[in-house]
């Protein structure tokens, strides 16, 4: 499958799907939108995808889930219905659903289960090192910040050019104890001091989703680790290079501005 963030989804034509639908997309998904199972399995024929979410009656659900299990065992399968009981969602469990969500589930919830089908199924968390691709090339030294922090650079000699907001976040990684980090303790130069809390712990959570899909899409497998009700860490080892330079700092034209963007799209993905 050629795009890890593309997705199927089943769902009502109203305007809480709607809603779903367009935090996903920006959030770096690709969504596909249908309205009846009939089209759920004439786009997955015609071009599958590896992520399907199914909202719909729970017995709509569970026939898909294992249509679709059985045609592609990797598939992620997210099912969104009222779940009366436990009993319910374990029966969509053992039918081929990997995850299920009651109907009030925001999009970044959405978002952050599909980020953990996504890894599980392309190794972003780098458990399955015979999956990559590009082991053949030889490694360096770690990971490096060049271009003074404009630039990632992969032990396999990758790059990747950075925004503002990216730039900013992985040279306090690469600075701080132990390269760990509170989402709290971060704030994107020019935001406003005033901001919540929650404000900030989306921004960050934009960030690092669109910083891992940018990496996945230049076949970068990024070690940035979520640590759970606190923060992120890079876990391995990364220096900040400043001798190091890159031809076309690519990175910091497109980037002096990107917080402002970045912020918007986490206050749209509520």
């Amino acid at each position: 499958m050629n795009n890890t963030l593309d997705v199927i989804f089943l769902g009502n034509d109203n305007a809480r799907h709607a809603r779903l639908v367009e935090s996903l997309s920006h959030l770096g998904f690709n969504v596909r939108r249908c309205h009846d199972l009939v089209d759920v399995y004439d786009r997955y024929s015609r071009q599958p995808s590896p992520l399907v979410v199914l909202e719909a009656p729970l017995p709509d659900v569970h026939n898909a889930a294992v249509r679709l299990r059985a045609i592609d065992r990797s598939l992620g399968i997210v099912a969104i219905a009222e779940f009366a009981d436990a009993e319910s969602r374990i029966r969509t469990l053992l039918c081929g659903a990997d995850a299920c969500l009651s109907p009030d589930v925001t999009g970044l919830e959405l978002a952050a289960v599909l980020q953990a089908l996504v890894r599980r199924a392309v190794g972003l968390d780098g458990l399955d090192p015979a999956t990559d691709v590009h082991a053949e090339e030889p490694e360096q030294a770690g990971w490096r910040l060049a271009n003074k922090g404009w630039t990632l650079i992969s032990p396999k000699g990758r790059t990747l050019g950075l925004t503002t907001g990216e730039r900013d976040f992985l040279t306090r990684l690469v600075k701080a104890p132990d390269r760990k980090i509170s989402r709290d303790a971060f704030l994107a130069d020019g935001a406003d001091e005033a901001d919540s809390g929650i404000t900030r712990r989306r921004f960050v959570d934009v960030m690092i989703s669109r910083l891992r899909r940018k990496a996945a899409a230049n076949q970068m497998t990024l070690p940035i680790r979520a640590v759970h009700g606190w923060g992120y860490m890079f876990a391995a080892d990364i220096t900040l290079d400043l001798d190091y330079r890159v031809t076309g700092d690519s990175g910091r034209a497109e980037g002096q501005q990107a917080w402002r963007s970045e912020e918007a799209d986490a206050s749209a993905s509520v």
